[in-house]
């Protein structure tokens, strides 16, 4: 469980400019995630609803090659308190809703056991927050990711946010403290993407490159 309350993602570089450039988070609807369980449960209310993922676990190698397969990836770095914050002061503006929280992480059988209930909760009495409970599940086999959630609702949603996803504005130098840059990024692009940070938008906090695989002093033995 992270004590901290650090928060970490990783996001594709044009997912970063579209942050710094016009002051915006992407959410992306269930439906466009790769794990099908995160949309096992369907309700008139399913269209509403936009997600965004952000991982406790501040180094991880599983976490950059997954999100950062080309080695343009981005790490930005917030604390649960200035993403609460920044996302109360959007949603307010449209009338919409955000819940955020870890993840928990269940056997199969153990969320297949909890969707029936979420659902038998549902057919008594719809409650959207209920509904919300399915995405706060993921099966154990995707405890790598320390996921900690946000999903916003969003009551008049419309077809082409479900395509193309949800714009949310935040003001990213509140937002964000610091960025690390891919372990694997050849050394000018790791000072390409520094300059762009540091002089093209003006993010006056840290930029440097992740030292995950920096190599250690050796020890020799003889």
């Amino acid at each position: 469980m992270n004590t901290s309350g650090r928060l970490y993602r990783i996001l594709r570089f044009d997912r970063a400019v579209q942050l710094f450039e016009k002051g915006e988070l992407h959410f992306a609807h269930p439906s466009t995630w790769s794990d099908p369980y995160e949309v096992s449960l369907v309700h008139a209310s399913s269209k509403q609803l936009f997600g965004q993922c952000w991982c406790t676990k501040g180094v991880s190698d599983a976490m950059w090659r997954i999100y950062s397969p080309d080695h343009l990836g981005v790490r930005i770095s917030t604390s649960i308190k200035l993403l609460r914050l920044g996302l109360d002061q959007a949603v307010r503006r449209h009338n919409w809703s955000f819940r955020a929280e870890p993840v928990k992480y269940l056997s199969q059988y153990n969320i297949t056991q909890e969707m029936r209930k979420i659902k038998a909760d549902l057919s008594n009495s719809f409650r959207i927050e209920r509904a919300n409970d399915a995405l706060f599940m993921k099966r154990d086999s995707f405890d790598h990711e320390s996921e900690y959630r946000v999903i916003v609702t969003v009551p008049e949603s419309t077809e082409e946010q479900v395509r193309k996803g949800l714009k949310v504005a935040v003001d990213p130098y509140k937002l964000i403290d610091s960025i690390l840059l891919d372990p694997r990024a050849p050394d000018e692009l790791s000072a390409a993407l520094t300059y762009y940070f540091k002089e093209k938008v003006g993010f006056k906090k840290r930029v440097q490159k992740s030292v995950l695989y920096r190599a250690p002093t050796q020890v020799v033995v003889e």
